[in-house]
């Protein structure tokens, strides 16, 4: 089975900083932030996750990773709708390639008001489940939501949880307390990855002697 590369991974990582970033001047009111005031710069992740490449390398590296975990001590994935999706299909599948059967479910962001007024959609069963999304931070809402459904559903976190991006620098600690288990957020990158600044950006471009895609 192929295993994802350094060169994999640049590319990937090239990719997002090329087209996933979405960067502006400072103080430009494009992206106005939760909360009040606004943003310079936000992750757009969704072209990366649907790139097929993109994907593969991601699979690979999870799997790089626990591979050994799983065969130790299984698990099962989830996470919430609709970023965390592209990435368990793809987690799934290349299980099922490695002669694994991996659980996988989703949560939504709102419960349905209709029908079975669902928040969880498929099958949880009694395995720890290991966190995924596109990025995550202490203070992203997407992990919280999740601690919350988990716990109503009387289900436990993993030790682990596998995002494509954590939004904190690499020196930061990747430790995160809930009431459902403290999970170490494992990531393809961190934040030192990227220039995010679009002044960052744009001179990092130039250096490298590379016309500057659209933002």
């Amino acid at each position: 089975m192929a295993r994802a590369n350094e060169d994999d991974i640049e590319v990937l990582r090239r990719k997002i900083n090329d087209h996933c970033i979405y960067r502006v001047p400072p103080k430009s009111k494009e992206l106005p932030a939760m909360g009040g005031g606004f943003y310079t710069w936000q992750f757009y992740l969704r072209s990366a996750l649907l790139d097929a490449r993109s994907l593969l390398t991601i699979s690979q590296h999870f799997w790089r990773r626990y591979g050994g975990e799983y065969r130790d001590a299984p698990f099962q994935i989830a996470g919430v709708e609709s970023a965390a999706v592209p990435v368990i299909t793809a987690l799934v599948c290349s299980a099922a390639e490695r002669g694994i059967t991996l659980n996988a479910f989703t949560i939504r962001k709102n419960r349905k008001d209709y029908g079975r007024r669902n928040l969880i959609e498929g099958t949880p069963n009694d395995l720890p489940v290991l966190f995924i999304d596109d990025l995550t931070s202490p203070l992203h809402n997407a992990f919280w939501h999740a601690v919350h459904a988990l716990s109503t559903h009387g289900l436990m976190l993993a030790g682990h949880a596998y995002v494509v991006v954590r939004k904190q620098e690499r020196a930061v600690s990747p430790l995160i307390a809930t009431s459902i288990g403290t999970v170490r957020v494992e990531s393809l990158f961190t934040l030192d990855d990227f220039q995010l600044e679009l002044e960052d950006y744009l001179a990092q471009r130039q250096t490298s002697g590379t016309a500057s895609p659209a933002a």
